[in-house]
């Protein structure tokens, strides 16, 4: 290992003495920052205006969440609830969090450009991030002009889109017929296509059903969306991606059968990429049986145990490709209006704990390497994101470092997030990691204000 040297010799920020890890593998160094990129990487101490002594603990890239949600709206119109967070806190507890990139989504609004939603979400994080971000574009409305705005912004920078196989009600939903259309023009031009896979029509049968029955009964917020429908969905969309050569990108996964049908379609010859969330490998739907059940939802729902065992199987032997927060904060108050399982407003804060819970339950419980965690939730969102100055510490990649102290253990409180006034119930009485406590300190040394 080299470095590479300057006139002066010294470097904004150096990190001596550091485990360095990437995906590939680890390596004991010092590191050099010269105008936020990494500029040396030295087997021997280096000089700089600011040093850190790392200590021989890890240093490793900074986290890509690629799933988050900052200031959004669930349902449309009078009865939409906003998010309790924007663009200032919520980058804020990211950071916090070592998370040094998001991306979040430019939503369409139906009957407008998807590019007026694009513009305006990118100039109020501009202003309000103290991090780098990007965002993927959901295109909600689904009619034929609406795919001639496919080509102008992916011209503008946006390498991916989501479309909702849910939500009809809402005015998300878009049918098979658009999507495969859109497929199409999104493949041809090297793009991801993101889809949030439930079957609309298993879901409001059931929904609708489960309301007559039981409506204050939060375990048919599970019930209600049956893991059928993530599966129905799922095998979808991977014949229109096979049809039409797309890279298929499944969010937030939460169902073994969905993760058999998408290694299915894979082996089948689809390109298909695998996204879960911390929720889904913490917990199984009997928490909603708990008085304060209605803290634990979101969309997908947590399910029966034994997914969230799949799903763990699936992220140490690489199935899974990417574990993102899914990050959509409701503050307690907003959960407690609800007086059912249909009107409590699905989401958790969870940027912030991200690569918390994949130190604690992942590392430090010895089901994953450390290796494996900057694969999860770095190197495979910067490369899948085209994000290549991000995901692995390296010459003239940015300098998005994170130092951790795997030897810390401390528990997530509510005083003790950034994200104070958000419904994380899971992390708020310590149980969003329930065996081993929160066991990283993480601590962002570089960003780069947008």
């Amino acid at each position: 290992m080299g470095k590479e040297s300057s006139s002066s010799g010294r470097y904004d920020l150096v990190i001596n003495d550091a485990l360095i890890v990437n995906a590939t593998g680890r390596l004991r160094g010092s590191i050099g920052v010269r105008d936020g990129a990494i500029s040396a990487l030295s087997r021997e101490g280096l000089r700089g205006e600011l040093e850190i002594d790392a200590r021989g603990r890890p240093v490793i890239p900074g986290v890509v969440d690629a799933h988050c949600h900052f200031r959004i709206a669930q349902g449309r119109g009078p009865d939409a609830v906003v998010s309790s967070d924007d663009y200032v806190i919520g980058p804020r507890s990211a950071a916090f969090g070592g998370v040094t990139t998001f991306i979040d989504f430019a939503i369409q609004q139906r009957g407008s450009a998807a590019r007026d939603e694009v513009e305006s979400r990118i100039e109020e994080a501009s202003a309000g991030s103290i991090i780098d971000f990007g965002f993927h574009c959901s295109l909600t409305d689904p009619r034929p002009a609406v795919l001639d705005e496919i080509e102008p912004l992916m011209e503008r920078g946006i390498a991916s889109f989501k479309f909702f196989m849910a939500y009809a009600k809402w005015g998300f939903y878009v049918d098979l017929g658009f999507l495969h259309a859109a497929m199409a023009r999104i493949a041809a031009r090297g793009g991801v296509v993101a889809v949030h896979a439930e079957d609309d029509e298993i879901l409001e049968f059931w929904r609708d059903q489960k309301a007559r029955e039981a409506p204050s009964d939060m375990l048919n917020h599970s019930l209600s969306r049956p893991e059928l429908a993530e599966e129905v969905a799922i095998r979808s969309a991977i014949a229109l991606a096979k049809e039409t050569g797309a890279t298929l990108y499944v969010v937030h996964l939460s169902t073994s059968r969905g993760l058999r049908a998408i290694i299915e379609g894979r082996n089948g010859g689809a390109a298909v990429i695998a996204e879960t969330c911390p929720h889904y490998l913490a917990f199984s739907h009997e928490v909603y049986r708990q008085p304060d059940g209605r803290y634990y939802t979101m969309t997908p729902p947590l399910r029966a145990d034994g997914n969230r065992q799949a799903l763990w199987d699936g992220v140490r032997d690489g199935r899974i490709d990417v574990v993102g927060s899914d990050h959509n904060s409701f503050t307690r108050a907003q959960k407690d209006r609800a007086t059912g399982f249909l009107d409590v407003p699905p989401g958790l804060a969870g940027t912030e704990t991200l690569l918390p819970y994949m130190l604690s339950d992942g590392v430090a419980a010895g089901l994953i390497t450390l290796e494996r965690v900057v694969e999860l939730l770095c190197t495979n969102p910067a490369r899948i994101y085209r994000l290549t100055r991000k995901g692995s510490i390296e010459l003239g990649k940015d300098a998005d470092l994170v130092l951790l102290d795997l030897d810390e253990e401390r528990a997530v409180t509510d005083a003790s997030v950034v994200d104070r006034g958000t419904c994380n119930a899971p992390v708020g009485r310590g149980r969003f990691v329930p065996r081993y406590g929160t066991r990283a300190r993480t601590e962002p040394l570089a960003t780069v204000r947008p």
